[in-house]
């Protein structure tokens, strides 16, 4: 799977995560609370796992 295409989709599902939670929790102080949860999940999928994979190409 190249690279594109994976942030591409990773980025789309982690989207449609927090949309959902936003909806599921509005007006509810555990939004707040699972956000940043949810943003390290985030960041995990869409900016260091590419970085890995980029990398163990290169090798």
């Amino acid at each position: 799977m190249k690279t594109t295409s994976y942030v591409a989709s990773a980025v789309i599902v982690w989207l449609a995560i927090l949309a959902a939670a936003a909806l599921i929790l509005r007006g509810t102080p555990q939004f707040g609370q699972l956000l940043p949860i949810l943003g390290a999940g985030m960041v995990w999928f869409v900016v260091i796992v590419p970085g890995i994979l980029t990398r163990r190409g290169q090798r």
